[in-house]
């Protein structure tokens, strides 16, 4: 998560999907109150009470307060911003997929503009300081290619790199395409893909404005793994994977040759035995703590 200062206010994206908390402002103090605390943006799911983006207020105290609606938006579920903090990207996850760009501007978002995701069901978006944004597209299991320009209007879709195969467990029956990220380290591009159970690498042809697969251009997570979201260490040349469907967390080594699968540890005790799926991973700053959420 980016934070950026605005007005002594620390604003950031919340990059899950949380249920709308029905909260209103009784009087001046409160809402000042709440433009005092941290604030972060919601995408949601609109089928049913949900309108799109909202922002909420985090209290010292642990409290958190809703603030306003700030984009109305067809299923804006993930959220991320521009390496300047000005615009605010989501994707809406539908059939067919789009991502929406708006301007960030005081309480408000600014719609700017909306383009296809190149997929179905985009459920996850990522931009890096060159503007280049990438969608994953769960349903249709592909990764789509824009661009985002200085005024923070989209680029029409620049590609679309098509996800082959499937895994062993019954939700691995095609590709789906859960995230995909920009490493830190390298000009990389990798692809997570819970439907073919493995890592896909790639790079941009800035030139073509084309994705171009690497060599090796895939690693096979173990079966039935079922990845979905990753996390960077700080420091080592190291990636944690986070596995939905056996709610395992993969270690991935970087070296020359490219990457290599390590160990894996459980997410729940050994004697869990109800239903459990993982969703999302973070690491701390300073690269000592790993997180890792639990659905079940």
């Amino acid at each position: 998560m980016k934070i950026v200062s605005l007005k002594k206010t620390s604003y950031f994206v919340l990059l899950v999907t949380l249920p709308i908390l029905v909260l209103s402002c009784s009087n001046k103090n409160k809402t000042e109150n709440m433009q005092s605390g941290t604030l972060f943006y919601v995408g949601t799911y609109t089928q049913t009470q949900s309108e799109g983006i909202y922002k909420y207020s985090l209290q010292a105290d642990g409290t958190m307060e809703l603030v306003a609606l700030v984009a109305k938006s067809d299923n804006p579920s993930f959220l991320t911003k521009s390496a300047d903090n000005r615009y605010l990207i989501a994707v809406n996850e539908n059939d067919p997929g789009t991502v929406s760009s708006f301007k960030i501007h005081e309480d408000s978002l600014q719609f700017i503009n909306q383009r296809s995701s190149g997929g179905v069901h985009p459920c996850f978006v990522t931009v890096n300081d060159d503007g280049y944004i990438l969608t994953a597209n769960y349903s249709s299991g592909n990764i789509g290619l824009l661009q985002l320009a200085d005024n923070g209007a989209l680029s029409a879709l620049m590609d679309v790199q098509q996800h082959s195969g499937k895994g062993t467990h019954e939700r691995q029956d095609a590709p789906h395409a859960h995230s995909v990220w920009f490493d830190p380290d390298r000009q990389t591009i990798i692809s997570v893909d819970l439907g073919t159970n493995e890592l896909l690498f790639s790079s941009i042809n800035t030139e073509t404005k084309k994705l171009v697969p690497l060599s090796p251009s895939t690693l096979a997570m173990e079966h039935g793994a079922g990845p979905r979201h990753l996390a960077f260490h700080p420091q080592k040349p190291w990636i944690y994977v986070i596995n939905e469907l056996n709610s395992t967390v993969s270690l991935i080594k970087k070296n020359e040759n490219g990457y290599k699968l390590g160990f894996s540890f459980s997410t729940v005790p050994k004697d869990h035995i109800e239903e459990n799926t993982t969703a999302d991973i973070h690491i701390s700053r300073d690269g000592r703590f790993l997180y890792a959420s639990n659905r079940g």
